[in-house]
């Protein structure tokens, strides 16, 4: 049917279970805040810790509708008042409950370890009651806690609400068509005529500057939303916050990002020269990074998405069938939204709702092997969010020092699967360069993206920033990580305004860089040890939120803790660079 059947979470927005289920979080609310607000005791917390979950799980639920009924119908005015109001409600009644987790942190830690000893159950939530712990030093007064979160719908929430809905409602007029954002930006990266990508990025570029006043007012109130909490939270960098959520050290992120900066040169620089040099061209233009080179006709063939499906269900088989079966009910249950339309936001996504319901993908599919890449990256998420269900609400979760590496693990089976059935030097050229561009675009430009998010950040808090500001920021890291073989020009200023993690989720996009360079790690460890790998691989993905980053590294005898597992990782995309020079010139001299 290749449209995703929502029917699995609630029949409509109008169904009786789904009235059921609101009333019955209310209710559930209601005993809860008389149990335990302000009487929160040791003696209470494996009771109250269950109870709490039951809630919480449950308003997943409701919440994951209401998100996912309106990602396909952004310009459907039902769609979007039902999520408003779905949206207002959950933030008001969850409110109520933000007291738990700040008492819980206020609890004799020591006594609250002593507990945990002698309960199995507590054991079981040991790590989100330790997570409840780190947050002591950011908490607020409970009164002050429940009126951000009051506030929540009406601070950064309702800016990127309208982010999304200018974006996905954006329409071009390209060549006596219309096209959505998301179809011209494909013809800008992926059309093999020059003249046309180059239209189509003029095109995108002019669409995004008439609306930059609307784009420039959003971010920087979603930016000084985020600076206001940071500095009530007592947060040292605007990071901060997202470190703390993801469990990770700053040491950790700091060597991630120098780790890749400082190699610039020998990364993307070099890499960039030699697709220019590949391609016949003295410069790529900006719109010229993410073509495909077509030395042979691997990347001639399309595929259609019952072909897609088939490639990556054949590529999981062999690693595992635990990972087939579970992509299979995906693919064939209608858990996938497919195809791109007017009103479909753009991108792709796994979305796991709740633990009691599985989740839902959805991608924007145009019959190319990047889309297969993609689809194999999102089954990936999906995978993952499936084995960590078992855990229940509170600990499925996975912070995003983890949350990339099952889907860029996915996406490395398949490459690694059709580079070893390439045929002729042509074909591996061809998919080594597939492969470095993803990989350049997962981890430099991520962490240009970064520093991008940084420098902006720490402008806005001198001044409201105009759009030639963020713009020049955006130039001055893209130039930076790009080099002088990429024409990085004015237009190009302008693209921040569609990168929907700035305004989302601010500093998540380190998460992609830090996940390609654990892959790599985790990849040398599977041709490495294949035998016992898989089993302590899909363990670990069951874990969910359980472990931290560097515990789960520990299982594969992997240290994130030290420059070298870095410093590695940035060697290892180094290394396919020289792969790919030694084949190009292999090549010429035959």
């Amino acid at each position: 049917m290749n449209t995703w059947q929502l029917e699995d979470i609630y029949s409509s927005a109008h169904a009786k279970e789904l009235s059921s289920d609101c009333e019955l979080v209310e209710r559930l609310i209601e005993d809860f805040c008389a149990k335990h607000k302000n009487k929160l005791t040791i003696d209470a917390l494996q009771e109250s810790i269950v109870d709490y979950e039951t809630i919480i799980n449950f308003a997943e639920k409701i919440g994951g509708y209401a998100f996912l009924q309106l990602q396909t119908r952004l310009d459907n005015h039902e769609a979007l008042t039902f999520f408003q109001e779905k949206t207002e409600w959950l933030c008001e009644v969850s409110s109520r409950l933000v007291f738990f987790c700040n008492d819980i942190a206020r609890l004799d830690k020591k006594k609250v370890e002593a507990s945990i000893e002698r309960s199995e159950i507590l054991k079981k939530y040991e790590s989100w009651i330790s997570n409840c712990f780190r947050y002591q030093p950011h908490l607020l007064s409970n009164e002050a806690e429940e009126a951000l979160a009051k506030k929540f719908m009406t601070s950064s929430n309702s800016w990127i609400r309208m982010f999304d809905e200018i974006l996905a409602c954006l329409q071009f007029n390209f060549e006596g068509e219309e096209k959505t954002f998301t179809e011209l930006l494909e013809i800008a990266n992926h059309s093999d005529n020059e003249e046309k990508r180059a239209r189509a990025a003029k095109s995108i570029s002019e669409k995004l500057t008439e609306n930059s006043f609307y784009f420039k007012h959003i971010y920087n109130n979603v930016m000084l939303d985020r600076r206001i909490e940071n500095k009530l939270r007592n947060y040292e960098k605007p990071e901060s916050f997202r470190n703390l959520s993801n469990n990770i050290d700053q040491a950790s992120v700091d060597f991630l990002v120098e780790a890749i900066e400082s190699r610039y040169e020998q990364t993307s620089h070099r890499y960039y020269a030699l697709k220019a040099k590949i391609l016949g061209k003295q410069k790529l233009e900006y719109w010229d990074r993410n073509i495909s080179i077509k030395l042979s006709n691997i990347f001639n063939k399309k595929f259609d998405y019952k072909a897609a499906a088939g490639l990556v269900l054949e590529t999981f088989c062999a690693f595992s069938p635990i990972f087939a079966d579970i992509a299979s009910d995906f693919i064939n249950k209608n858990w996938i939204d497919v195809y791109p339309k007017l009103g479909k936001t753009s991108g792709a996504f796994a979305c796991s709702c709740s633990t009691s319901v599985h989740p839902y993908i959805l991608l924007n599919y145009f019959d190319t092997i990047r889309d297969v890449s993609t689809l194999a990256h999102e089954l990936g998420h999906g995978i993952h969010q499936v084995l960590a269900a078992k855990n229940g609400a509170l600990l499925a979760e996975t912070p995003i020092t983890l949350a990339e590496l099952a889907s860029l693990f996915a996406e490395k089976l398949l490459f690694e699967k059709l580079f070893a059935n390439a045929e002729t030097i042509e074909e591996k050229i061809d998919l080594l360069c597939w492969r470095l561009d993803d990989t350049i675009n997962s981890t430099i430009r991520q962490i240009s993206f970064f520093k991008f998010e940084r420098d902006a950040h720490e402008l806005r808090s001198t001044k409201e920033l105009f759009v030639e500001d963020l713009s020049e920021i955006f130039l001055k890291n893209q130039r930076k990580c790009l080099g002088n073989s990429v024409n990085v020009d004015e237009c190009v200023g302008i693209y921040w305004t569609y990168i929907s993690h700035f305004f989302h989720s601010p500093f998540y996009v380190y998460a992609y860089a830090f996940g390609e360079i654990f892959v790599n790690a985790l990849y040398k460890n599977y041709k490495k040890f294949s035998d016992n790998f898989v089993e302590k691989y899909i363990k670990m993905l069951s874990k969910g939120g359980i472990d931290r980053y560097d515990i789960a590294a520990q299982t594969f005898d992997l240290d994130p803790s030290k420059k070298e597992f870095w410093k590695d990782g940035v060697d290892e995309i180094e290394a396919q660079i020289n792969y790919l020079e030694n084949l190009y010139n292999g090549l010429l001299c035959n």
